[in-house]
């Protein structure tokens, strides 16, 4: 088989493999920004947590009258049940906030001052009975919302309630702000507190691919394998369509093993085009598109060469095999 023909699947190869570095790529960027901008804050938020087991208060950290322009979370650690929030400014009260009879509720100032026992019921059961509901830190439920609120950011939360009338902060400290004054204020209190601000957590290749199970990604995974699939089907069709000269090729007694060179010069051709694939990535990761690590990109490069030849492979055996079975292909 000619050089130019082998050339043209070869680059094939390359196109598919740009279009699944990006596909995984953006899968990876989605999954850091999760991670980087938990229960839906701006990208002006601060995680702080404390590796003491010094006991912090409400009134530690936070001034009523003057810290207004805020908004905190509060929760012990990932599998904790139970959230505290201050929230004076109502930012998360447009989509977590129970409308009906004219009367409007969510985390008030009042609720502040006076530390009550209001809090909001995490839960997909529509038949929670509002009033009689009591727990150990809900006296008063406001209302409940889906488990698709904001407020469930890590899929464990089944109470919202007020920061306020907690005994103690926990561990973990979600600060997003409008004044950045006030928040520095903050920040430098939980600091002297024995808190320590954390910085974005890098998420793998591998593990973003296993962390979503939202149905945009799914389908963005499935989209990666049906090209793979694609590239099996027009490398049968390539073969195929020089199925003659494989025919010619075992008229003169050639076999499976002599042809075998045909794949080892795809594998090689392959290997060569994966250094432009290299060198977009690489560029991606230059211009903030891109986070995949080294040791990630070479994987999947890898992974890629291995996948493209092993269909190539097949369809090359399929093509071989029926090409043993025609007697109708000759050369005119």
């Amino acid at each position: 088989m000619k050089l130019k023909k082998k050339l043209l699947i070869s680059i094939i190869s390359v196109f598919v493999a740009v279009s699944a570095i990006m596909m995984l790529s953006y899968v990876q960027a989605q999954a850091i920004y999760q991670e980087a901008y938990p229960f839906g804050m701006g990208q002006n938020h601060i995680v702080m947590k404390s590796d003491s087991k010094k006991q912090v208060c409400f009134s530690d950290v936070i001034n009523i009258d003057e810290d207004i322009d805020v908004l905190i979370i509060s929760r012990d650690d990932e599998n904790s049940e139970t959230i505290g929030v201050y929230d004076p400014s109502m930012v998360m009260a447009f989509w977590n906030t129970a409308s009906g009879l004219g009367i409007t509720r969510y985390f008030s100032y009042d609720d502040y001052i006076n530390k009550t026992k209001s809090g909001i019921l995490i839960t997909d059961n529509s038949t929670v009975d509002k009033i009689a509901y009591i727990s150990e830190n809900i006296d008063d439920l406001m209302y409940c919302v889906d488990t698709q609120s904001s407020f469930n950011y890590y899929g464990d939360t089944k109470e919202v309630v007020n920061l306020a009338s907690l005994s103690t902060l926990g561990n973990n400290i979600y600060l997003d702000y409008g004044n950045e004054k006030v928040a520095n204020n903050i920040v430098k209190r939980l600091t002297n507190l024995g808190y320590r601000k954390l910085s974005l957590e890098y998420v793998g290749l591998l593990e973003s691919i296993f962390s979503f199970n939202h149905d945009i990604y799914e389908a963005i995974m499935i989209a990666g394998l049906v090209i793979y699939l694609l590239f099996g089907v027009v490398a049968f069709w390539h073969l195929y369509n020089n199925r003659k000269e494989i025919r010619i090729h075992l008229l003169h007694g050639g076999t499976l093993k002599s042809l075998a060179i045909n794949l080892w010069q795809f594998v090689i051709l392959n290997l060569i085009g994966m250094i432009p694939v290299t060198i977009f990535s690489l560029f991606q990761r230059k211009m903030g598109n891109m986070f995949t690590s080294n040791v990630s990109l070479m994987m999947f490069l890898g992974v890629h060469v291995l996948i493209t030849s092993i269909l190539y492979m097949l369809a090359f055996s399929l093509v071989y095999v029926m090409s043993q079975k025609r007697d109708d292909i000759y050369v005119r």
